[in-house]
């Protein structure tokens, strides 16, 4: 009886470890008082991209997602305005800056040389950082030249930053790091993943004034992601099935 007892346990906890892994979709996160277009779950790094780009005023507002390999680590979003890798890209850089999640801007000239930067090759206001159970949230807006059909983007995460620096160490050179880029097209034509509505009102529209940061601490009110998320009712119920068919197949075979 006591081993039967241990199945009915694995099986609940399989069932609750698949609805884990099956919520970890854009469409399962939504943010405070904020709301984004689209949302794309990113083919590397286990990363996800939630934005709305703008064609009146050739602006991109976005909520960038991912989790650093260690506690201390970083993550990284950025813009190539002239390739499709790392070097020369201009980077929003999340990290812990004593107590409190910040992101910093980075001129990526080279693979050898990577600089904080108070002014990059394209406008960014509106920089934000949060952390919450292992996830950085970097949120950014940021001008694209008119009429843009698409831009260049790059993502990373890397282990650890230097302390008194601030410069985010090397991350490693597996496929998913050294494939972390992509081209984001914005006319999706209905291909794009739907966001989530926001929690507790629309997103303002993203301010004209521009903000050279080279830091910009998250605020206390700074919106809080979900990565349940209320869209995570469907994942749920998936495991829960998964979890049922395993018991009741414990039971024919008991």
């Amino acid at each position: 009886m006591a081993s039967f007892s241990h199945f009915i346990l694995f099986s609940a906890i399989f069932g609750c470890f698949l609805s884990r892994a099956k919520s970890l979709t854009c469409s399962s996160q939504s943010f405070s008082n904020r709301s984004f277009a689209h949302c794309d779950d990113l083919p590397h790094l286990d990363a996800f991209l939630h934005w709305t780009y703008d064609p009146k005023n050739s602006s991109l507002s976005l909520a960038f997602l991912a989790s650093p390999p260690h506690s201390g680590g970083w993550v990284s979003w950025a813009v190539n305005p002239t390739s499709t890798g790392m070097a020369g890209a201009q980077a929003f850089v999340a990290s812990v800056s004593g107590k409190a999640p910040s992101v910093r801007t980075f001129n990526i000239s080279s693979y050898s040389s990577v600089l904080p930067s108070l002014k990059l090759s394209f406008l960014a206001w509106d920089l934000a950082a949060e952390y919450s159970n292992g996830w950085f949230t970097i949120f950014a807006s940021v001008k694209v030249p008119p009429k843009a059909k698409s831009l260049n983007h790059v993502w990373q995460v890397g282990p650890e930053v230097d302390p008194d620096t601030g410069v985010p160490s090397v991350h490693e050179f597996k496929p998913a790091n050294l494939n972390a880029k992509s081209v984001l097209v914005f006319d999706k034509k209905g291909g794009a993943s739907p966001a989530p509505h926001a929690l507790g009102g629309e997103s303002p529209a993203p301010s004209p004034a521009v903000v050279g940061l080279n830091e910009a601490a998250a605020s206390a009110t700074a919106p809080s992601s979900d990565k349940s998320g209320v869209a995570g009712d469907r994942s749920r119920n998936f495991g829960l099935v998964a979890g049922w068919f395993v018991f009741v197949w414990g039971i024919i075979n008991f």
